[in-house]
């Protein structure tokens, strides 16, 4: 009986230190979550995060989902978590100066037990007010990309062909060359693929405009495939074009602005009583982005028809997808078609 009693008491201790060995050491699978979750985001390498991106809202480690909780030591840096369970990163895309924050995720069981995975502090480059920079400017902020970044918004430049780095393409219809910017000459921008009208016949010296996407590509500076000629002219209509197609949903400028486009539809006809027409501008002839000028009213509005040239003042807006100058926009110009 005494040895009975003895080994009952013996194994109570053990259970007693197993318990309180297991306590101790929490849930092993929470490491396992905090190792895949390192290698998921690199969160030993720094980063770059010019708009908002997406971070798994949990992890499933063996069937159970432990749930993640992000924080930030920067205010202006914002966690949404969505329907889908991700958790939207929501940085200032508008802060006027380059900004850093630290992010960390803390993971948890429903015991309690928690470990914490801190990410080497992240920048948020100062927002690139496309709409209201110079050639140059875009030119010398192109140069400050790092290595396979991109600007966060399309935009285009003018400039003076140096170099014809591929011939055209007659099955491709592209062509690649080299642009120098008016007071930022030693800012190459090469031109990749280059397409649109003039493609097949531009030639080194002349002045040509050029839409899409700058990028560092492996260390040089150029517009990404699928880049597009536009009228030298019209560059900078095209650069607001562009920050406009990146407002949010319901969300406008926060000043009005100008632009120059050709009408491609009469939304609305002319309104006797209100003194105002709807009607859809192309500018640099971007037909996939156009803009409707909503309720537009001034001198000429009466007569305005398709192909004819206007300029509006307003502010842009995005109004539930529709990329518009809201209401209360003028008619500034208005050149009528031959």
């Amino acid at each position: 009986m005494k040895k009975f009693v003895a080994l009952l008491l013996a194994l109570c201790l053990s259970l007693c230190v197993c318990c309180v060995f297991a306590e101790e050491a929490g849930n092993p699978d929470l490491d396992n979550a905090k190792l895949l979750l390192r290698e998921m985001y690199k969160s030993n390498k720094e980063a770059t995060t010019p708009k908002d991106y997406d971070v798994v809202g949990g992890l499933n480690i063996g069937g159970v989902i432990y749930p993640i909780e992000w924080t930030s030591d920067n205010e202006t840096v914002k966690f949404v978590t969505k329907d889908d369970g991700m958790v939207t990163v929501d940085v200032d895309e508008k802060n006027p100066d380059e900004t850093f924050y630290t992010m960390t995720a803390t993971i948890k069981d429903d015991a309690g037990n928690a470990v914490t995975l801190e990410f080497k502090p992240r920048k948020v480059p100062a927002a690139l007010l496309l709409d209201t920079m110079t050639d140059a400017e875009i030119a010398v902020k192109a140069y400050e990309l790092d290595q396979d970044a991109a600007m966060p918004v399309a935009t285009a430049l003018k400039g003076a062909v140096t170099e014809i780095n591929t011939p055209f393409d007659e099955k491709y219809g592209n062509v690649t060359v080299t642009i120098a910017v008016e007071g930022a000459e030693d800012k190459a921008i090469q031109c990749y693929r280059l397409k649109g009208e003039g493609a097949d016949t531009v030639a080194v010296g002349d002045v040509i405009g050029v839409a899409g996407t700058i990028k560092n590509y492996k260390g040089t500076i150029e517009f990404d495939q699928g880049c597009t000629i536009v009228p030298a002219d019209s560059v900078k209509d095209v650069r607001l074009v562009y920050v406009a197609y990146a407002l949010e949903e319901n969300v406008s400028k926060d000043e009005a602005r100008t632009l120059t486009g050709v009408v491609s539809e009469i939304n609305t006809p002319f309104d006797e009583k209100y003194g105002n027409v709807t009607v859809t501008v192309v500018a640099g002839g971007l037909a996939d982005n156009a803009i409707q000028c909503y309720r537009l009213a001034g001198e000429g509005a009466d007569t305005v028809a398709v192909g004819d040239t206007i300029t509006v003042t307003g502010t842009l807006k995005n109004y539930k997808g529709t990329i518009e100058f809201d209401a209360g926009c003028t008619l500034d110009a208005v050149v009528k078609a031959e």
